[in-house]
């Protein structure tokens, strides 16, 4: 093999490198086999399961109150239950409640002495991985009236709005720069630098200006996880709300009572211990912390991986047995890599300074040979445990490109890839080139210049790859697109509006919810002859199938029985609604079913 040892990461020759990946990729191929045998996984977001009294129903009298619920229990403390009346008012009263401590169901009371009408209930609340999910029913009293507005208008303005989103977005990216900062600087310190050390015969004055520069960096992420895990906290309180960060303040409390809040807050506390054993530890002047020192940090760092699955979608989605550990694993093994990349850029110069011009090779040579194996091991986990994820999370190849969130899992593919091959040339080049170097006792020179600009590049991909996995942490799996839930389309028929719900909006038997309102006042619009609906499924050419509609109130339309959508997919729905002999309007709208 060229330049060194086989197995030192850029010595060895192409053979051994070829069973490498070979391997890899049989781990990956046998990963994703196991998870596509694992049953559907359920959504991560909490999905409406009933709406009681039911959608479009219509009551003899005024029902006490309006009740939601999801197949999961949701936090409803931030005020976001409501019942508007035709003319948009509100007629709701008192704070949404839990009927019977059953944290899936989410209720709000009525007004007494409510008018005969149509009214419409909204939801805005809180998943178990810490994301909003909103949306609407309607219900009527006596008999069925106008709308004033759509759930759609009536739920705009409660978002929190692109600011305070963008802001959590930074948050968590400053969270997880801070872990993988912890991970891999523990990880440099505690293995790859005693074994570098040794081999390249290191002064303890370089020991000691290493030691100095990890306390800077592991005390610094301390810092800014406190700072990144708190404001998390504060911003996903007012995500939830739909306020500001300043008004969001006055609601920590309220956060910290779900899983994400407490999860986020509990490791504020973790952070600062970090900081405070880093700069304790890590004196100046010490090579190395004391054992009890590194076994806090050790265990610390081990909780602190644990933080973005169980505050996020790894804790909360089927199957959780597979996704939680693949979550921590993954989060584990970017924190060495990336880590490590940061420790050779910002702390390893000052310890070959401490050396002589002519012995700064053997250490720089040593130091990237140790850390080259890890770096291989971590890129082996991450793949493995990227596919366990990516098969779960994404569900389909075709969601890589029509969900944000398969958006960004390709995002961060193409940006490990490009780290994956920056790393792979730089090292297969450079450590045969230090080592030729330090055996000839020459100073480094323009390799040690090519090493610096190949590790600068490398540390630049990690700072995108973390933002793309903050914003990853922010939308929701490309599966909870695909898990169905009533979906609400409104658009113009001829002179009518048109609003038409999908209820579960999934394979098999579906509700067909369709209203034709007077675009001028919102009110039912009645003069329809006849209407018709056709369901039609382009991509598996499948339909037209027609739907057999019931007219259940003015301009309310219910299929008879469930419309039967048999595939997963984009379907197409068409509505004809016939005012005369002669006159016929017609409207497409594109509905997805999984």
């Amino acid at each position: 093999p060229r330049g060194g040892a086989p197995g030192r990461g850029g010595g060895g020759g192409a053979g051994p490198g070829r069973v490498v990946i070979r391997r890899l990729l049989a781990a990956a191929a046998l990963v994703a086999a196991v998870v596509l045998a694992v049953p559907a996984a359920a959504s991560a977001h909490a999905q409406l399961e009933e709406v009681v009294p039911a959608r479009g129903e219509v009551l003899e009298r005024r029902p006490a109150q309006v009740e939601f619920r999801f197949d999961e229990p949701v936090e409803g403390s931030f005020g976001a239950v409501r019942v508007f009346d035709a003319a948009g008012e509100r007629v709701d009263e008192g704070d949404a409640f839990h009927p019977g401590d059953a944290r899936e169901r989410i209720a709000v009371r009525l007004r007494p002495s409510l008018p005969n009408g149509t009214y419409t209930a909204t939801y805005r609340v809180l998943s178990t991985d810490g994301h909003v999910v909103s949306g609407g029913s309607t219900f009527s009293i006596g008999e069925a009236s106008g709308t004033g507005a759509t759930v759609a208008e009536l739920l705009e303005g409660t978002d929190a709005g692109p600011v305070t989103e963008v802001a959590l977005g930074v948050a968590k990216g400053l969270a997880f720069a801070a872990i993988a900062m912890l991970v891999g600087g523990l990880g440099f310190l505690l293995w790859c630098w005693p074994r570098a050390a040794a081999e390249a015969g290191a002064e303890p004055a370089a020991a000691a200006a290493l030691a100095r520069r990890l306390r800077v960096l592991l005390a610094g992420a301390g810092v800014a996880g406190a700072l990144g895990a708190a404001a998390v906290v504060v911003l996903e309180g007012a995500v939830a709300a739909g306020v500001s960060a300043w008004e969001a303040v006055e609601l920590v409390s309220t956060t910290l009572d779900t899983r994400v809040g407490l999860v986020w807050g509990l490791s504020v506390v973790g952070w600062l211990a970090v900081a405070a054993l880093a700069a304790v530890a890590l004196r100046p002047g010490a090579a190395r912390p004391p054992a009890a020192a590194a076994a806090a940090l050790v265990a610390l760092a081990a909780a602190l991986v644990l933080v973005p699955g169980v505050g996020g979608h790894a804790a909360s989605q089927d199957p959780t047995w597979l996704l939680l550990p693949a979550n921590a694993v993954h989060v584990a093994a970017m924190g060495l890599w990336a880590g490590g990349l940061v420790v050779l850029v910002a702390a390893l110069p000052a310890a070959t300074r401490a050396h002589e011009p002519d012995r700064r090779a053997p250490l720089l040579a040593a130091a990237l040979a140790r850390f080259s194996p890890v770096a291989l091991g971590a890129v082996a986990v991450l793949t493995v445990a990227g596919v366990a994820q990516a098969v779960v999370e994404v569900g389909a190849v075709r969601h890589l490109v029509d969900t944000a969130f398969g958006r960004a899992v390709l995002a961060k593919t193409v940006l490990l890839a490009a780290l994956v091959a920056v790393g792979a040339w730089h090292r297969r080049a450079s450590i045969p080139r230090l080592r030729a170097i330090a055996a000839a006792r020459r100073r480094t020179g323009a390799a040690g210049v090519a090493v610096r600009r190949a590790l600068r590049a490398e540390v630049v991909l990690v700072v995108a790859v973390l933002g793309v996995t903050a914003a990853l942490s922010s939308y929701p799996p490309s599966t909870v697109r695909a898990a169905g839930g009533p979906v609400t389309e409104t658009t113009t028929v001829g002179p009518a509006q048109l609003q038409i719900t999908v209820d579960p909006a999934t394979v098999g038997a579906n509700e067909i919810h369709l209203y034709l309102l007077d675009p001028a006042d919102g009110s039912q619009w009645d003069e329809a002859v006849e209407v018709r609906l056709r369901a039609v499924q382009p991509e598996r050419e499948i339909g037209p199938i027609d739907v057999e509609l019931t007219k259940a109130g003015p301009g309310h339309y219910v299929t008879t029985t469930g419309a039967l959508l048999g595939v997963p997919g984009d379907w197409t729905l068409d509505v004809a609604v016939r005012v005369s002999d002669f006159d016929q309007y017609e409207q497409r709208i594109e509905v997805p079913i999984a």
